[in-house]
C-alpha cells in the first residue's frame, strides 16, 4: 500500500508526463503481479535526434507497444475505452494494435528489430 507521500509523488509524476503529451498509467500490484514491476508505465514522445543525443547513433532503445488481444475473427469487438487508450498511446508516439493473430506481432518484431 502506497504511503501518502508516495501517492503525492505518483500523482505529480503522472501530471508531469501528461503535461508533455505522454501517456502514463499506474500498474496494478497484487499477488499475481510480476515482482519488481515499476509503479508507473509511460510512453514519452521524443525525437530521434534527442535519442541519438542521449544514447548515441547506434543505441538500442525500446518502443512502447500496446497490444489489445482479441479472439480470432473478433477484431471488430474493440471497445470504445480500448480505442481511447489506443489513441492516447499513439498520440504519445507509441504503437497500439488490436490483433487476433500472433503472426502480426511477429511481423512487427521483425520490422522493428531488423531480424
Amino acid at each position: 500500500m502506497a504511503t501518502e507521500r508516495e501517492r503525492k509523488v505518483q500523482e505529480k509524476t503522472m501530471r508531469v508526463v501528461r503535461k508533455y503529451n505522454g501517456y502514463v498509467y499506474k500498474n496494478a500490484q497484487n499477488m499475481y503481479t510480476e515482482k519488481g514491476r515499476p509503479d508507473l508505465t509511460a510512453c514519452i514522445p521524443t525525437k530521434i535526434s534527442k535519442l541519438q543525443e542521449a544514447f548515441g547513433k547506434d543505441a538500442t532503445v525500446g518502443v512502447f507497444v500496446g497490444i489489445e488481444l482479441k479472439r480470432e475473427g473478433h477484431l471488430n469487438n474493440v471497445s470504445e475505452a480500448q480505442r481511447i487508450v489506443g489513441d492516447q498511446i499513439k498520440k504519445a508516439g507509441g504503437i497500439w494494435i488490436a490483433i487476433d493473430d500472433p503472426d502480426i506481432v511477429e511481423a512487427l518484431m521483425i520490422r522493428l528489430t531488423e531480424n
